[in-house]
């Protein structure tokens, strides 16, 4: 929801504000200031690899620390 709004604000903020709207162009940017905020401040950790696990297989599992 959240997501979607501040997608929403940067979008339609970026596109008025171009066309000439001052008071558009900062609700655009400030929306995607905070967008990018939000997209360095997750702290997910990265795919390696997926696959599918059926009944008898075996996997090993290795975590490396972090740099």
């Amino acid at each position: 929801m959240y997501a979607s709004l501040l997608r929403r604000l940067t979008r339609s903020g970026l596109r008025k504000g171009i066309s000439g709207s001052t008071p558009w162009l900062i609700v655009g940017m400030a929306a995607g200031g905070l967008r990018l905020v939000r997209r360095l401040a997750r702290d997910e950790e990265e795919v390696l690899y997926r696959a599918a696990i059926r009944a008898g297989d075996v996997f090993e599992v290795v975590a490396r620390p972090k740099q």
